[in-house]
């Protein structure tokens, strides 16, 4: 999956910007970043298979706040605590790792994409995950919400 290589790409910046300061090492900075995304990607996907469109554009696309106030952003970011299963935190700072590599992956996601000079379009966005725009064509509407 093309998303997966441009995290690959930049996770590793993780763990000098944020990983040290709460107390990770380079290995978990490293691991807790692969199991956030995992997680994170079966959330959405969970959400889409469910009908649940809507949420998950505003997920995308609701900004901090919006964020913030979803029932579904707490339920990802509950969904990535849990996943940290290995790590012997207690539940509130596992969140807040949970929100750190969750923000830490859209920004360097934004980065990758804004230099790449995919265009601002649903077409651009399907470019830049790799998804083919043949298949998903009928789809369009539906990601031009989005954005």
């Amino acid at each position: 999956m093309k998303i997966q290589e441009y995290i690959n790409e930049f996770k590793d910046q993780f763990h000098p910007q944020q990983g040290a300061m709460l107390g990770l090492t380079e290995s978990q900075s490293q691991a807790y970043v692969d199991i956030t995304v995992q997680s994170s990607m079966q959330y959405m996907q969970t959400l889409m298979m469910s009908g649940k469109i809507k949420e998950l554009q505003t997920l995308m696309s609701g900004g901090a706040e919006a964020l913030q106030n979803s029932e579904y952003y707490q339920a990802l970011i509950d969904q990535c605590a849990a996943a940290y299963y290995g790590l012997d935190w207690e539940i509130g700072r596992k969140k807040a790792l949970a929100v750190h590599i969750l923000g830490f992956v859209l920004m360097g996601l934004k980065a990758k994409f804004e230099a790449g000079g995919h265009p601002s379009t649903p077409q651009g966005v399907m470019q830049f995950l790799g998804i083919d725009l043949g298949i998903l064509g009928k789809m369009g509407g539906l990601f031009g919400k989005w954005f």
